[in-house]
């Protein structure tokens, strides 16, 4: 038995399903990573974290059940509440207010909207997009921005300090 099938089995069925055909088919260094979490040796896969309630805008189902692509810090919250609630009142989550301000509007002016897609926007953050059936707009996602504004109302992203999928406090 592979280390992550030994891993995967004290997951939940839901997750347990993810890992068979992400491992394989859809985006295995993403298993990879997984695997080499604390995460996965406390039995915490996929679906505990990619879950989303009807009400979630970026919601969509997905081989049976409901998820969302984006994991956000309101996710997060569930288990780390502590940490949510200290990053909530850091100024890194309000990386996003520079969305429509002087500084933004002087950058695309200046710099021009490529370079603030590049630059202010790649570490900022922006306002992520729904476009329908939970699809995210590709205009504003992929985004991990610090201060990102998400369809479920929380800001930032834990994944740009903690890697995806790793989630390493080390980094």
């Amino acid at each position: 038995v592979s280390r992550i099938a030994s891993l995967a089995s004290s997951t939940s069925k839901e997750s347990q399903a993810c890992i068979r055909c992400h491992e394989t088919k859809a985006v295995p260094l993403a298993v990879q990573q997984w695997a080499q979490s604390k995460h996965a040796t406390s039995g915490i896969g996929c679906y505990e974290c990619h879950q989303a309630g009807k009400n979630r805008p970026d919601s969509f189902m997905h081989y049976g059940e409901r998820i969302s692509v984006l994991v956000t810090p309101k996710t997060c919250g569930e288990c780390h509440a502590r940490e949510t609630e200290e990053f909530e009142r850091s100024h890194h989550a309000q990386a996003g207010q520079i969305l429509g301000s002087l500084d933004n509007v002087l950058g695309e002016i200046i710099e021009g909207p490529q370079a603030a897609q590049s630059g202010c926007i790649k570490c900022h953050g922006s306002t992520v997009k729904v476009l329908g059936n939970g699809k995210l707009d590709p205009a504003t996602w992929p985004n991990e921005g610090i201060g990102r504004i998400n369809p479920d109302g929380s800001k930032g992203s834990c994944s740009i300090c903690h890697s995806r999928h790793t989630f390493s406090l080390a980094i």
